[in-house]
């Protein structure tokens, strides 16, 4: 099955401790000697450790940290899902056919020449082994109904589906599609996975050492001119070196970049309450974690009834949700957040809070509500159970961890009537896919078994073009229907708190920290 873009797992460690990053090596106060004039070292610490280094197989945050300055992705994904240059200049694409051009130059980090032919064995690699193909090519192309063809005289990469599929472009941005070089691809898996394999990267960063459960070292790849060029590229240079650090906890973080010695560290927990005021250093707000209530809709479960989803949806509220993290995340009109291409942002849509009409319906209504314990220890889930008690609901609470939550929610039949969803994708086809289709038995991920037809018929449409406007068109009428349906009820996002010290700057495309972009400023 593949890997689910919940909270789960790795994924789950990721966005609960998250990745901190970048500090010099010079005293406190600001950039290490040389700073913006050598480029300099950077210090990236995070709380846990990279799981594979092979970016097909890429599990947690630290993963994709290290994997996309290794391994860089053919284009990226900016703001509002715009595609902008990456290893490839240029592209066109249709439901059935997508052809992008290299760019003129590209080598891999032995020197050696990156050719077309190298960069098919890698997405064919990528097409059989990563969880991530299913989304890039569709579950109607698995295998080789997606056909991927290259010329090395013309530099081009030609990608066919069987079926239409308009996410192509989409699912080759991602870190999991990053490019191997053909001495990675020889190497094997194995190798890939333990770090360093000599002349395997494609990104602008190399591997200079490895200690596993400690830290690592990479080195800035000297001439590499094919960063993505997102719209917000900060001004400055590349640090010559990164070194990451594993470290502790949030609140070891917070103490390092208020001593000098971090620069720049995503923050998720009340130690970002720290730099408030603090004008010599800078915050972006991004979200990681969206949240919103779905509902087990199999025979016999109150969430079957559409009136019980209603009244579920008028005893909470989104702000209040919101708030129960300190009101520094931004309430949800989807599944997804604002930044997601295509996303509604019709506040009609949502049904609106009315305690007193959620009385008349929930009053002695027994709701086995499930959650993850992974954020703020299920403090969301106690809101939530709560908000339904005080409307008359009889609610059972399971504050799970993480894995139990995991393991009962997509399971089979699963033992629960609601649940609250942290949804970690952003991207409206790739969440989506949790809300249509074969239920686990079947070999889908339709967890809640939910049947909207009218939905399903508009995420096929979204999906089968590569048009625009057709597709924002049709993504419009999918929302709206699990919206008026209460299949989801939108909640807020938890959001990540980037600080950095002056003299560092970043970019956060699709609201996401991206380290290829890391300059020091001054």
């Amino acid at each position: 099955m593949p890997r689910s873009r919940f909270l789960s797992g790795a994924v789950m460690a990721a966005a609960t401790s998250l990745l901190a990053s970048a500090c010099t090596t010079g005293p406190a106060g600001g950039p290490s000697s040389g700073g913006a004039r050598s480029g300099g070292t950077v210090k990236i610490g995070v709380t846990s450790d990279v799981t594979s280094f092979d970016p097909a197989k890429g599990a947690g945050a630290t993963d994709y940290l290290v994997t996309s300055l290794l391994y860089q992705p053919l284009i990226g994904q900016d703001d509002g899902g715009t595609f902008v240059p990456g290893l490839a200049d240029t592209w066109t694409s249709t439901p059935t056919k997508t052809t992008l051009t290299l760019k003129k130059g590209l080598t891999c980090s032995d020197g050696s020449a990156l050719t077309a032919a190298q960069v098919v064995a890698s997405l064919k690699r990528y097409r059989a082994t990563s969880a991530n193909a299913l989304l890039t090519f569709g579950a109607a192309n698995a295998g080789k109904k997606t056909g991927i063809t290259g010329d090395d005289a013309t530099g081009t990469v030609t990608i066919t589906t069987a079926a239409p599929w308009g996410e192509v472009l989409a699912g080759l941005s991602g870190t999991g599609a990053g490019i191997i070089c053909g001495a990675g691809l020889d190497a094997g898996a194995a190798a890939l996975a333990r770090g360093a394999v000599k002349g395997a990267a494609t990104g602008p960063y190399e591997m200079a050492t490895a200690r596993r459960g400690a830290s690592y070292e990479l080195r800035l790849r000297k001439g590499f001119e094919a960063y993505p060029r997102f719209a917000s590229m900060p001004a400055g240079k590349p640090a010559d070196r990164l070194r990451i650090q594993i470290s502790k906890n949030e609140s070891t973080l917070a103490n390092q970049l208020q001593t000098g010695a971090l620069d720049l560290a995503p923050i998720t927990g009340t130690d970002a309450t720290r730099f408030k005021g603090d004008d010599t250093f800078t915050t972006k707000s991004a979200p990681i974690i969206r949240n919103y209530i779905g509902f087990n809709q199999r025979t016999g479960r109150p969430g079957t009834d559409p009136k019980v989803r209603k009244a579920i949806a008028r005893a909470v509220s989104a702000d209040a949700f919101n708030q129960v993290f300190g009101g520094t995340g931004q309430a949800l009109t989807s599944y997804v957040d604002e930044k997601a291409a295509c996303v509604s942002t019709d506040k009609s849509l949502l049904t609106k809070t009315d305690k007193a009409a959620a009385k008349q319906v929930l009053k002695g209504v027994s709701i086995k509500l499930e959650g993850s314990n992974a954020v703020a220890g299920g403090a969301g889930n106690s809101y939530v159970a709560e908000a339904l008690r005080a409307a008359g609901a009889e609610v059972k609470l399971i504050n799970a961890d993480n894995a139990t939550w995991a393991t009962d929610v997509t399971a089979n039949q699963g033992d629960w009537d609601a649940t609250v969803y942290p949804l970690i994708t952003g991207a409206l086809a790739r969440g989506g896919t949790f809300l249509l289709g074969p239920e686990p038995a079947k070999g889908g991920l339709n967890y809640g078994a939910v049947k909207n037809a009218e939905y399903a018929k508009n995420y096929v449409a979204a999906t089968s073009t590569t048009d625009r406007n057709a597709k924002c068109a049709a993504w419009q009428k999918a929302q709206a229907a699990l919206l008026k349906a209460n299949d989801v009820i939108p909640l807020a996002t938890v959001d990540v708190r980037y600080i950095a010290r002056k003299g560092i700057s970043f970019a956060t495309p699709s609201g996401s920290l991206t380290l290829s972009t890391l300059r020091i400023t001054g």
